[in-house]
């Protein structure tokens, strides 16, 4: 019986999405043979004033659309539901965009279908895709440093849009700066960023004179073009991005990226 070896047998991966987030990835990786070291680059947590969430949760009624841009944004908005007691019956009444493919999993595992969900998860096509937007209410519950860019979009279409802060994305409470370079001294193949925080984050953990030097031989994967650039600018060199800007598409073009090497 001939053995098979593994597509991505052999390599060390550094996965830098939050600890919760981070077994997910971590999982898919080892199933195709790779090494998995988990060092957290962002910690998710509550927002530290819930007033404006909890007044637009009061009203969902007002608004036209709410849409959610991340898996976070859905679960910590249906947090402060269940702790108002409001039922989740209400996002029934309104339209929902849901941003990415994990996000829209979040909305129908309440039972409710998003209405809609763009091919790419860009801000140009979410809004180009949200068509007689013209004085309509949009609710925008997402990261507290997320791009003003969609709002813009959307306003610039007729919309009045509410942002609120659904959740804040920070430093790791326990961010392991001395197992990060550790680990790179010992050696890593991939690098992988799944966000634009992630990146600033490591960059600032390793120290950004270090960035270019201790990652010459390293392959980055990015999420999306919004997180390549983010690396880009920190003069870290970018070897692939997921497309579309999935967790499964990115394994895909790693073990691609690996097969071509």
């Amino acid at each position: 019986m001939q053995l098979t070896t593994m597509p991505l047998s052999g390599l060390r991966v550094i996965v830098t999405r939050s600890a919760d987030q981070a077994i997910f990835l971590s999982n898919k990786l080892r199933n195709l043979g790779a090494t998995t070291i988990e060092i957290p680059m962002i910690e998710i947590v509550p927002p530290s004033d819930t007033d404006s969430m909890d007044s637009s949760i009061r009203n969902l009624s007002k608004y036209d659309w709410v849409i959610f841009t991340s898996v976070h944004g859905v679960e910590f908005f249906l947090q402060r539901m269940a702790i108002l007691q409001i039922p989740i019956s209400c996002l029934y009444s309104v339209r929902i965009a849901a941003i990415g493919s994990a996000t829209s999993a979040a909305i129908q595992s309440i039972g409710r279908s998003p209405d809609y969900v763009p091919s790419r998860f860009l801000s140009e096509n979410i809004a180009a895709g949200l068509d007689g937007l013209q004085g309509k209410r949009v609710l925008l519950p997402r990261a507290d440093i997320a791009s003003k860019k969609l709002p813009l979009l959307l306003r610039d279409k007729g919309a009045s849009v509410d942002e609120i802060v659904a959740y804040r994305t920070v430093l790791p409470r326990e961010l392991m700066r001395d197992r990060l370079k550790s680990v790179l001294k010992t050696g890593v193949d991939v690098i992988i960023f799944t966000s634009p925080s992630t990146v600033r984050n490591f960059a600032n953990a390793l120290g950004h004179a270090s960035v270019t030097k201790d990652l010459s031989n390293v392959r980055i994967a990015c999420i999306g073009p919004v997180t390549a650039e983010a690396a880009r600018q920190l003069g870290i060199a970018v070897d692939v991005v997921a497309n579309p800007h999935t967790i499964d598409a990115l394994v895909e073009v790693i073990v691609n990226d690996i097969r071509r090497l």
